[in-house]
């Protein structure tokens, strides 16, 4: 029966808190209905969890063990999945870079903004993958690289 109930919550915690982290980041990038749906959800797992962690009759440290297992795991799996799921562009700006810059952009077809040796600006999408940007640390080390991800709706028009 405790191993069952330590079972139990350890992954009902880990729904509850992976859909917390799902709903927190949706509610970061502007979303309204989604975020509303999966509180409710998540706040009803959480209740029963948690109701029945605390009026078990069992005195072990399992229960609060897998009750904080499972809280720890689900922001990890709820960071992923919400990697996954959430559509992104990341901005990358780059300051005082030489002319090699220019050059790997070039060959790797990133299409960028080039304004007058001061500053190059170019987006990559959800599935961007940061060895561009190490690789341009590399070839321009004195170079200044500035990233912030953007909302996706702002480029809705254009097909990155």
């Amino acid at each position: 029966m405790l191993y069952f109930l330590v079972i139990k919550i350890f992954f009902a915690r880990i729904v509850d808190v992976s859909l917390g982290t799902y709903k927190t980041l949706l509610t970061v990038k502007g979303k309204i209905i989604l975020p509303t749906v999966v509180a409710f959800i998540e706040v009803i797992i959480w209740f029963y969890v948690a109701r029945e962690a605390l009026i078990v009759n069992e005195k072990s440290i399992l229960i609060p063990i897998s009750y904080a297992s499972g809280y720890a795991i689900g922001g990890l799996i709820g960071s992923i999945v919400s990697n996954k799921l959430i559509n992104s562009v990341l901005e990358v700006k780059i300051y005082n870079f030489n002319k090699k810059v220019l050059t790997y952009l070039n060959e790797n077809k990133i299409n960028f903004f080039y304004i007058k040796n001061h500053l190059i600006v170019f987006y990559l999408t959800k599935n961007y993958d940061r060895k561009y940007i190490r690789e341009i640390h590399k070839i321009s080390k004195n170079s200044i690289i500035y990233t912030k991800e953007v909302k996706l709706e702002q480029f809705k028009k254009y097909k990155l």
